[in-house]
């Protein structure tokens, strides 16, 4: 509370020493240049010219404090705020990030906090000293001539009014803005992301229009805006011509004797009149920055609809923790879709063993994928149960989950770092030689031997400098470096070349030793060596058994392996 009154009192402070300028000059034309009786003009011009530099001085140290102070708070509650949205982002469920798309998350980590930011460091720090001036001028104001007052203080609400009609035309206009402005991101992000593609394909002019229109809508919307704001500045310069001009008017009929009621000296009309610029002028500078305003107003809006995204329910304080050993999977009662009207997956009943190797065929949008998001709560069942180890699995602890499962995606996300940060990215904390005794255990030393500069090669964006083969050899090293006890395999060994087939193989069978596995399998081959086989289709489990079962039974497993045999013996 004291920080707080200790502002209250810099701002007030820093707008009373500004308006102690015009009694200064009130002062020194009443009692000296206008007043023939005045004994020692020289003495008063003096004073005054001193009282004015003095309280310029405190006014101009009250307003650096009082900055100080301000920006401190302001960067500090902004800081919290992008905590508290990256927090919330890595907390959002994979179908809630889709839904919001990346671009679109990027603007309002990124841009829309950064406008948040620009316009309280530009503006929004001035408005408080402005706003005090204001309410210091005002006072002033009615203490020399309470009619006067009011003339000023009417018109100003009038045109307070106008602007807060116009106000909501541009706040409604500045979040169409930040809309297209998520757009352009989202668009951006796919062009840069796929840009090697756009190349191969010559689709590249396709792909430009498309940005180019994006632009051109953000432009229109920006262009919205301006119209509105151009009329509200206007609107104030109005006010203040008015304004003047009519204390002007009163004033000179107040001296002819034609308003009695109105009794001011000469000096004090002077002053009045730079009081009216004290009070005016931060009004129009809350017009200049009103397009500011809103756009941050928009910003903060957007920001606070992501941190309004469901998150994950439970904590590691509220979670359970998986009891040590192997984890067994059991599904109940299984039903998800991606809206309400539609179902992608449905399981009656499956259980999977502690570590059984389970191989998930079908074609695509049989529900493979999706069943494999369900097992590591990328996705929550619209019905039903998932287990693991017989614990609710969406009871579990995020801390535990992340220490006990493991996905191992088709592409893995690879940092401009080092191939040992990439490894180590889970556990950072990991030493160098605990990373390579990782690498060995897989059979992979000879190939980080093979890599330039070894564990310290940089990778490049997206591990780029990496074939997609080796991509998937960091995955794997990555995934043996956390010990899980739960494998989840999306696709990780397709679009291998064969020499980094045989080193992928290689490290599966490592890996998968001992582990309760699931495998996304694209190859007959992946499949023929698991435990089990469930094989989907139109999201349900069609099929199960192992290899021999299920090839001598006739059904849609034996027809895939018949004809991967056939395309294989070609």
């Amino acid at each position: 509370m004291t920080r707080w009154w200790l502002t209250a009192a810099l701002a007030v402070v820093a707008a009373s020493g500004r308006i102690v300028v015009p009694l200064t000059v009130q002062y020194a034309l009443d009692h000296a240049l206008l007043d023939e009786s005045a004994q020692d003009r020289t003495t008063v011009l003096i004073h005054s010219v001193l009282v004015g530099a003095v309280a310029v001085a405190i006014a101009g140290t009250s307003s650096c404090l009082l900055n100080r102070r301000l920006v401190s708070f302001v960067e500090t509650a902004l800081a919290a705020l992008r905590e508290r949205a990256f927090e919330h982002m890595f907390r959002l469920s994979p179908a809630s990030v889709a839904t919001i798309g990346t671009g679109t998350l990027v603007a309002r980590l990124t841009g829309d906090i950064d406008t948040i930011s620009q316009f309280t460091r530009a503006g929004g720090i001035t408005l408080v000293i402005n706003v005090s001036q204001m309410i210091v001028a005002a006072t002033v104001m009615f203490v020399f001539s309470w009619p006067l007052a009011l003339l000023v203080i009417g018109v100003t609400g009038v045109t307070v009014v106008l602007m807060r009609l116009i106000q909501r035309v541009v706040a409604r206009r500045f979040a169409v803005v930040r809309v297209e402005v998520g757009a352009l991101y989202d668009g951006m992000s796919d062009l840069v992301n796929g840009a090697e593609m756009i190349r191969a394909f010559g689709a590249g002019q396709k792909y430009e229009t498309r940005v180019g229109d994006l632009v051109e809508r953000t432009r229109r919307a920006q262009m919205n805006t301006q119209l509105p704001l151009n009329f509200n500045a206007s609107l104030g310069e109005a006010a203040s011509g008015v304004i003047t001009s009519a204390v002007v008017v009163a004033g000179a009929a107040a001296g002819a004797g034609y308003l009695g009621w109105i009794d001011l000296t000469a000096g004090q009309l002077v002053a009045f009149l730079f009081l009216i610029t004290f009070f005016v002028r931060p009004m129009q500078f809350t017009v200049s920055m009103l397009g500011e305003a809103q756009s941050a107003v928009a910003g903060w809006r957007r920001v606070q609809e992501l941190l309004a995204e469901p998150v994950e329910t439970v904590s590691d304080d509220d979670g359970v923790a998986l009891p040590d050993g192997g984890i067994a999977l059991h599904l109940s009662g299984i039903r998800f879709g991606y809206d309400a009207s539609s179902t992608a997956l449905e399981i009656p009943e499956l259980h999977i063993d502690a570590h059984e190797h389970v191989a998930v065929v079908g074609h695509t949008g049989s529900g493979k994928s999706t069943f494999a998001k369900l097992l590591t709560r990328q996705l929550t069942p619209t019905e039903g149960v998932v287990s693991l180890a017989s614990v609710n699995l969406s009871r579990v602890a995020p801390a535990s989950l992340a220490r006990r499962v493991a996905i191992v995606p088709q592409d893995a996300f690879l940092f401009d770092r080092t191939v040992a940060e990439n490894i180590a990215v889970a556990r950072p904390e990991a030493t160098h030689s605990e990373v390579m005794d990782t690498v060995r255990d897989l059979g992979l030393d000879d190939w980080v031997r093979g890599l330039p500069a070894g564990l310290d090669t940089r990778v490049g964006a997206h591990g780029e400098a990496l074939s997609a083969g080796e991509r998937q050899l960091v995955a794997l090293a990555r995934t043996a470096l956390v010990d899980p006890d739960l494998l989840v395999l999306d696709e990780a060994t397709s679009g291998v070349d064969p020499a980094t087939d045989v080193r992928v193989q290689r490290a599966l069978l490592r890996l998968t030793k001992g582990r309760t596995t699931v495998t996304i399998a694209h190859r007959m081959i992946t499949a023929e060596n698991a435990d089990r086989i469930l094989l989907f289709e139109d999201g349900k489990l069609a099929e199960q058994g192992t290899h021999e079962e299920l090839a001598a039974s006739g059904g849609r497993y034996a027809s895939m392996f018949r004809a991967w045999t056939a395309m294989n013996t070609l």
